[in-house]
């Protein structure tokens, strides 16, 4: 009865585990989202001031310069911003894996469980069955028929 407690307690703690790594995992998606809206902001702003750039032909040596620097700017924001989401996609695969793992040990625990359950289950029933035999022998010992 002991074994089956603990077997049922590991089983839960189990899914404990198991919850909490999808919770990671929907944090986790949550911020790969934000990611991947900034990366996006960023080109939009990039191809809005390119188009401006097209648009407006005469600019001083000092406003191309500026427009120069603003597009280098933008340029590093947008890799810095794919360095993150790149790191953020390998922490959900991480993430993935984990959660694949914990259920397989969740499953196991289930199985561990289930079969500790039916051996007991078996064992109450033949002590039951060997009572059951005792008893009629002592009836029929007794000449009690």
């Amino acid at each position: 009865m002991r074994k089956l407690r603990i077997l049922k307690l590991l089983t839960w703690y189990k899914e404990l585990q198991e919850e909490k790594v999808k919770v990671r995992i929907y944090q986790a998606k949550i911020g790969l989202e934000k990611l991947l809206l900034e990366k996006k902001l960023l080109e939009e702003e990039y191809n809005d001031s390119f188009r401006y750039l097209q648009e407006t032909k005469i600019f001083s040596a000092d406003e191309l310069k500026a427009w120069f620097n603003y597009f280098e700017v933008l340029k590093e924001f947008k890799e810095i911003a794919e360095k993150k989401i790149e790191t953020q996609q390998k922490y959900l695969e991480d993430l993935r894996k984990d959660l694949l793992q914990k259920n397989r040990e969740k499953r196991l625990m289930e199985r561990l469980y289930q079969r500790t359950l039916l051996k007991f289950n078996r064992d109450a029933y033949r002590r039951f069955l060997r009572d059951l035999d005792d008893l009629i022998l002592l009836r029929r010992g007794r000449g009690l028929d």
